[in-house]
């Protein structure tokens, strides 16, 4: 045990590289009180596809044992297979510091459409989701809630309260946790398109906005730009930032994904909307 949580405090690039910070400036704030609600319940993930190393990526605790992320950091599109595991820490504070202890994942879930579509704008309304963790982490005992939209409320929050991303992104200190705040920009029926700042790692962060004072997750942070080079904007050495008006983007909460997401098991018709990858 003590060696698997070695090679944890040295996670591998996430693979991930569809990120980007928006320009003019890099806003993203570090957060150090990682045993406050909300930033407790964002986990910072590890997948390791076999080879010993652990990749990472963000999730939000959405419950006791329920953990929310995106379906490619539960299924990868390049070796078309999960992780063989997942190890779950929430509120990780640095490279050493797991204020909540961690957990390996028991069961991982993720849209049938997800690996069923045949295009990447077929695939990005499925990009979510769900871990399912053998018991509760000690000390924590409130989560973030679904919240389903109306397009009238999302259309408020064009003007209104911010949207927040937290998660681990890999251009900063390994373990250290990251936010950024700001308005919407744009969204259609099943996305959320805005500025906040984001890099690889931070994959399957929650998208929240505080409404009526409490946060409240209204999408899955799963997607963004790329340079003509096909690098993430502002994410790596010799990158600059991206130009203002491109939009990093997310899964939209819509009435399906919720129940999904609380349900994984659920049937339609006599088929699961949800395949077990984990």
């Amino acid at each position: 045990m003590r060696a698997e949580l070695d090679a944890f405090t040295a996670l591998a690039e996430s693979g991930e590289r569809d990120y980007a910070l928006v320009g003019p400036d890099d806003n993203r704030v570090h957060e150090t009180r990682t045993r406050r609600f909300p930033y407790n319940t964002i986990c910072h993930l590890g997948r390791d596809f076999g080879d010993g190393l652990w990749r990472g990526c963000s999730g939000a605790l959405i419950g006791p044992r329920h953990v929310l992320t995106a379906a490619h950091c539960l299924y990868s599109l390049k070796l078309q297979r999960p992780p063989v595991r997942v190890r779950v820490a929430p509120g990780r504070a640095d490279r050493d510091r797991f204020p909540f202890g961690t957990q390996l994942a028991i069961e991982g879930y993720v849209p049938r459409g997800f690996i069923q579509a045949r295009s990447t704008s077929a695939r990005r309304p499925y990009d979510y989701g769900l871990l399912v963790l053998p018991r509760p982490f000690p000390g924590i005992s409130r989560f973030l809630s679904l919240r389903v939209l109306t397009d009238a409320q999302l259309k408020r929050l064009e003007t209104g309260a911010p949207l927040t991303v937290a998660g681990y992104p890999a251009d900063r200190p390994i373990g250290s946790l990251w936010w950024h705040s700001e308005r919407l920009r744009r969204f259609t029926p099943q996305r959320l398109l805005y500025t906040v700042d984001t890099c690889p790692g931070h994959s399957g962060s929650p998208i929240w906005a505080t409404l009526a004072g409490v946060p409240a997750v209204v999408g899955i942070h799963t997607s963004g730009i790329l340079d003509e080079r096909g690098r993430s904007y502002g994410c790596a050495k010799g990158t600059i930032l991206a130009p203002p008006g491109r939009l990093n983007s997310g899964v939209r909460v819509t009435a399906e994904v919720a129940a999904n997401l609380r349900d994984p098991r659920r049937t339609l018709a006599g088929r699961s909307p949800m395949i077990r990858v984990l």
